[in-house]
């Protein structure tokens, strides 16, 4: 337990200098980014492929989507696939003081949601939690959107690897 807390410190106060602000989430700004009980479930949910989540399915020439009533963050969750496995994804504007700061203050509270078993690690605009007894991965991203808001992207897969940034995602991340 104090491993995982030494390591979350550790990511916070990385996230927050590579910001170049400080920004504290109390756990009450935890609860108005993320539905910590959604988020569990979705993660629950990964080890059955999201079976008990999914809801009505859509699908076209580019994807494979299913509604769910799980919603974890901006009530704009998706259970999904397309390049990737099915995975849960949501999308939303992160709200910050700072936007600078948005993925440090989202990680934080993110890893408030999880808990201290799981361990975050940090990349360029993106975090990824992993806990050692699941296969399962959440991640956060940010990006800004067409209308030059801060926006983020919080995904739960079903395994690492799935979670692991596409081809074409290295290419515009350089």
């Amino acid at each position: 337990m104090t491993r995982g807390i030494f390591i979350r410190a550790s990511l916070v106060m990385a996230g927050l200098s590579l910001a170049g602000c400080v920004t504290t989430t109390t756990p009450q700004q935890a609860a108005d980014l993320f539905d910590c009980a959604a988020l569990n479930q979705a993660v629950a949910s990964a080890a059955n492929g999201f079976k008990d989540i999914k809801g009505r399915f859509t699908d076209t020439r580019l994807t494979r989507s299913w509604e769910t009533d799980v919603q974890a963050f901006h009530n704009a969750c998706v259970i999904t696939s397309a390049q990737r496995p099915d995975h849960y994804v949501c999308f939303g504007r992160l709200q910050v003081e700072d936007p600078r700061g948005a993925l440090a203050a989202g990680s934080e509270a993110l890893g408030q949601c999880l808990g201290s078993e799981w361990t975050g690690t940090p990349g360029d605009d993106r975090v990824v939690f992993s806990r050692a007894d699941t296969d399962a991965v959440v991640t956060l991203e940010t990006f800004i959107n067409d209308r030059g808001r801060r926006m983020g992207a919080l995904s739960v897969f079903q395994r690492a690897a799935d979670a692991m940034p596409l081809a074409d995602e290295e290419k515009r991340a350089q």
